[in-house]
């Protein structure tokens, strides 16, 4: 494949931690298929009950909707996005769920405490600009004994990719363990896989991912 130039790879970079306009609608639609194993990984790793309450952030173009609402009855689901093109789509194409879709500012999680049993969030870790502050905004909003999941690429696979600059901070095993080092939060496992996709430059390569199951104490 023929390589981008410079300015591609910061625009890709770009759309990538908040996709803009038409481009954000197509990088949104390639990023909900080169991360549907990612994202389905994480939400198996969810154990929903009937009438469990799910946040869910950076849910791009939330093609996965309908595997967290058949995972239970009556699941309630929340999507936060700081990417309005995404944001928009959602409202537009899943008005036959109850799922609600909120836009935010990306430091803030708008509820008050104890408000979810699962939070999910799937290939954004990278783009928290306060990542312990934002850690503990997850932990307030869990209810005692929710779970946060946390599906993110390996470092080690992160930091060969060519559009992988400044606004990504890159995760191991380790990091998600000191990320949480100091919160009401423990982790209950860390589960590693491995698949081989389409790269955003569209060459196949071998992702290495971990899914972090993050459980709120008393």
């Amino acid at each position: 494949m023929e390589k981008l130039t410079e300015e591609e790879l910061q625009e890709l970079e770009k759309q990538l931690s908040c996709p803009e306009g038409d481009n954000g609608i197509n990088v949104g639609n390639i990023m909900n298929e080169s991360n549907i194993n990612m994202t389905l990984s994480g939400i198996e790793a969810m154990d929903v009950q009937n009438q469990d309450k799910i946040l869910e952030l950076g849910h791009g173009n939330c093609g996965h909707l309908y595997k967290i609402l058949k995972k239970a009855e009556d699941v309630e689901y929340t999507g936060l996005e700081i990417s309005e093109t995404m944001w928009q789509y959602c409202k537009e194409n899943y008005t036959d769920t109850t799922a609600s879709f909120l836009l935010y500012e990306g430091q803030k999680i708008p509820f008050e405490e104890n408000q979810f049993d699962f939070v999910l969030s799937v290939n954004n870790v990278y783009f928290w600009t306060k990542p312990f502050t934002f850690i503990k905004e997850i932990e307030k909003v869990l209810k005692v004994g929710g779970s946060c999941i946390i599906s993110f690429a390996q470092k080690s696979f992160m930091e060969k990719l060519p559009f992988v600059r400044d606004k990504f901070t890159l995760y191991d095993d380790q990091a998600i363990r000191n990320l949480v080092a100091n919160t009401n939060l423990h982790v209950e496992s860390i589960q590693s896989f491995n698949d081989v996709v389409t790269s955003k430059l569209g060459d196949s390569v071998n992702r290495f991912y971990g899914v972090a199951v993050l459980k709120k104490g008393k």
